[in-house]
């Protein structure tokens, strides 16, 4: 939806006043839809202005309404409160969210704040090159190698693995924007400055070698208090020279690049300069450069000085995968700036008096050191140091028996987030993903995941994640969602729980243990991140069914929180609780019951969930085994192969089809990816107009057992559907037309038949006449749906147990089915959806407990 062309918005008017009014009504149909909503920008709103029960009903019931928008009532009452459109541009801002933007910003001049520099490297060596540039909307970014467009550089910066010689020449980076009337189409362009790579090939003699020779010195520069101080020294040199800044012989810290610039002088910033510059063969030092900073005498007569430290860090101990926290407290006048260092380099976020740590590994001891500055200078504080104890230096952190191996790994993870008769919650599916990617990339678990399972579907789940499972495999089954405990057994909640739910509704945990148990796994592992509150509903003694005829010694089960308690997700945060402490520790080489107690130690240090979230561990493991011990299927070939084809199947995806449309010409290519084993991402590209100026393809005429969103279907964009993460980046060859568009397909699970069948709609111009064509679409069935367990119906769900006149649980029963036979060549490869390398560590230290969800 691009934006309609209008007059710049008065910054200091109010928000109710925005006009013409459909510049507030697309703003208000922007700040509805996912994933940059308007409870995001709640969020971002400092003040907190809204307590958790007032959001839902002054805004959140809006969704109910037909026509109704939350956005609309939330700049409407923003406005009565006096909040100025300056005011909701900043915290847009704070969201990069540049369509909403584009509705009331003014449009700003594109200006490159960083030059690219020329660079010689090794042959096979890592380069970077780098630009940087401002402006609104957003600069994008397209690098060239000569007069070649470099398809992968899309970034500012342009980074090269293993540089070949046919890699050495000229490099330039392009850089545009967007105009506002149609982010769809370049408005201005401005082109960096011409580099030269130069790559040494690995045989070269040493006359490739050549020490830094310096070509342009500092200059002397006089500048006013509060103006822009700019110097640079240009040197030559193969390898490339390295550049070191001092100030009166004083090393400064992170200026180490051939310019050296202050957006605002300050007096402190006055001295002599020079720079150290340097190669493997010598190094050399530039001219002295001074730099003056003009004070006007009223200034100086009145000026407070540069800030005091009244309360230095202190150095501590720490033992790795613990927190660790620095405070440094100052006094000054104005306003006061912290940027702490660690061993000399910027610590990235650590901008506050207080740094927070809250993983400790090897990577991040070392010496820190706090910079407090104000508008008359700075001062830094006394290095201190972040250690492990003497025990930990000596013996190293916990580590695995070698002798424990996993003849594999299999994973079940389901995320119930949205009910048909109970409250929604906000991050279980996201909690589903994140375990999933981990589980998947960096443990090596085959990963089934699945998300908003009824009855059926979970019970179709349990059975054929117990059907991958052997002697010897590891076993971990998560389950995220609402749940119940009753006299010592817990219940999982499926999304068609009734409003009153007894046993019957839902599946136990130990129903699922117990099925475990009989494949003889080498470790059983379950986590539910659900509450285990008592259920008033269902007063029957819970069924002994499901007792474990014998202890295996290899189970563990990690609660989100103790019996009789909640757990809780955090409003607007993309985990739960329990999820974020858990994603930081499970990779660890820890034995699983010490994982768990470091999520545990977790919790309990969160200010604002260790009064209200108490996890729990229950486990009767009497070996040390580990979610990261190496799988070793040696006498188990047979069933690892199998396995291997059997979960291969169930998450492959169709190849992608190209339809011709023989009237207008038009080709258009139909691909697929998935975020989870039940949910499938489809996209439309236009790969040729054909006779016409502009065409929309769009795809309808789904089944009905599947689930699609009107709402969040034939997306331009995949960040407008649903997904939980931008995708479309971790393809192999990511679509870039302008004209792809995506449709989110979930419950992929209940299709019926061999195939998909759906229908793919073209609505294009010829000679100004709409025209509109449609084309049928036949898929053969993806990921799980292809399961011989989802292929066979189960028999029909028992009565609910109060209809029997003896009581007793209708527990739900299963239907075994023979072994599916599979062809013996292998499957393609296939990785569900992106992997997560680094996440950001959540801190709920500024959320209160209104900003809590319960889990119930």
């Amino acid at each position: 939806m691009p934006p309609p062309s209008h007059q710049p918005i008065d910054p200091s008017i109010n928000i109710c006043d925005i006009k013409p009014y459909s510049v507030f009504k697309d703003l208000c149909n922007l700040l509805d839809q996912p994933p940059c909503s308007w409870r995001n920008l709640l969020d971002v709103i400092p003040d907190k202005i809204y307590k958790k029960h007032e959001i839902e009903q002054k805004f959140g019931m809006a969704t109910l309404q037909s026509g109704g928008s939350p956005s609309k009532l939330l700049l409407q009452d923003l406005g009565r409160r006096g909040k100025t459109v300056r005011q909701l541009i900043s915290y847009l801002e704070k969201l990069q969210h540049e369509r909403a933007l584009m509705l009331l910003k003014q449009e700003e001049q594109l200006q490159i704040t960083r030059q690219p520099e020329s660079v010689s490297s090794m042959e096979g060596d890592t380069v970077e090159l780098k630009c940087q540039a401002v402006g609104f909307p957003y600069p994008r970014y397209q690098w060239y190698h000569g007069n070649r467009e470099i398809t992968t550089g899309m970034d500012s910066v342009l980074r090269m693995e293993e540089v070949r010689p046919e890699d050495a020449g000229q490099y330039i980076c392009r850089i545009h924007k967007v105009s506002s009337r149609d982010p769809r189409k370049p408005q201005s362009y401005v082109f960096t400055e011409w580099v030269q790579l130069t790559v040494i090939p690995t045989n070269a003699s040493e006359q490739y070698d050549d020490p830094p020779h310096i070509a342009v010195h500092p200059s002397p520069v006089r500048v006013a208090l509060s103006g822009p101080v700019s110097l640079s020294c240009g040197a030559r040199g193969k390898p490339a020279p390295f550049y070191q800044w001092y100030k009166d012989n004083v090393l400064l810290q992170g200026e180490t690049r051939r310019e050296i610039y202050y957006d605002q002088a300050k007096a402190s910033d006055q001295g002599v300069y020079t720079c150290r510059v340097w190669n493997r063969v010598g190094e050399v030092w530039s001219q002295g450069a001074q730099v003056t900073v003009a004070v006007p005498a009223v200034t100086q007569s009145c000026a407070p000085g540069i800030p005091e430290i009244v309360m230095p860090p202190v150095s501590g101990d720490c033992v790795l995968g613990g927190t660790a926290k620095f405070i440094c407290e100052a006094r000054g006048h104005g306003q006061l700036l912290y940027q702490w260092y660690r061993d000399g380099k910027p610590v990235p976020g650590g901008d506050r008096s207080t740094l927070h740590i809250p993983r400790v590994t090897l990577d991040v001891l070392g010496s820190y050191q706090c910079r407090v500055s104000n508008s008359a200078g700075d001062v830094m504080s006394k290095p201190v140091w972040l250690k492990l104890p003497e025990k930990d230096v000596d013996y190293g952190p916990e580590k695995p028996v070698e002798r424990y191996y996993a003849t594999d790994k299999v994973a079940l993870v389901i995320g119930n987030q949205y009910y048909r008769n109970q409250d929604n919650l906000e991050a279980s599916i996201n909690d589903a993903y994140t375990l999933s990617n981990i589980l998947r990339n960096e443990l090596d678990f085959k990963v089934v995941s699945l998300t908003n399972l009824d009855l059926q579907d979970m019970t179709n789940a349990v059975q054929a994640f117990c059907e991958l499972l052997n002697e010897g495999v590891y076993g971990v089954f998560y389950y995220g969602g609402h749940g119940y405990e009753n006299l010592g057994q817990q219940f999982m909640m499926p999304i068609d729980v009734p409003a009153t739910y007894r046993a019957s509704d839902c599946v136990c945990a130990q129903m699922v243990l117990k099925k475990m148990q009989e494949k003889s796994t080498g470790l059983n592992l379950l986590l539910l991140d659900m509450c285990r509150m008592r259920n008033k509903d269902c007063s029957q003694p819970p069924s002994e069914a499901w007792d474990i005829e014998r202890p295996r010694g290899n189970v563990v089960f990690g609660f989100a929180t103790c019996s009789n308690a909640e757990a809780f997700e955090v409003q607007g945060e993309r985990n739960g609780i329990f999820m974020s402490y858990l994603k930081r520790y499970i990779t660890q080489p820890l034995r699983v019951t010490h994982m768990l107690e470091q999520v545990q130690k977790g919790v309990g240090q969160d200010k604002q969930a260790s009064h209200v979230q108490f996890p729990q561990i229950m486990a009767d493991l009497r070996e040390d085994r580990t979610l990261r011990d190496p799988i070793s299927f040696h006498g188990h070939t047979q069933e690892f192969c199998v396995r291997n084809q059997r979960w291969a199947a169930a998450h492959e995806l169709p190849e992608a089809i190209n339809i011709c449309f023989q009237s207008c010409g038009v080709h258009v290519k139909l691909g697929f990816f998935a975020e989870f084993s039940n949910v499938m991402v489809m996209y439309l590209t236009v790969l040729d107009l054909g006779k016409t100026r502009q065409c929309l393809p769009s795809l309808r005429d789904f089944p009905p057992e599947v689930e699609i969103d009107v709402k969040f279907s034939n997306k331009d964009r995949v960040e407008d559907i649903g997904c939980c993460s931008n995708m479309v980046t971790h393809f192999q060859n990511p679509p870039k037309d302008i004209n792809s568009v995506f449709t989110r397909v979930m419950d992929i699970q209940k299709i019926k038949g061999n195939n998909l069948e759906l229908s793919l709609f073209l609505d294009y111009m010829i000679d100004g006449e709409t025209l509109q064509e449609s084309h049928p679409i036949l898929i053969p069935k993806p990921l799980v749906s292809k399961m011989p367990i989802w292929q066979n119906p189960l028999p029909p769900r028992p009565l609910p147990p109060h209809l029997y006149p003896e009581g007793g649980f209708a527990n739900p029963s299963f239907q075994q089915y023979p072994p599916q036979q599979y062809p013996p060549q292998p499957f393609p490869e296939y990785q569900l959806g992106p992997r997560i390398a680094r996440e950001s560590e959540y801190d709920f230290d500024e959320k209160t407990l209104d900003d809590l969800n319960l889990n119930t």
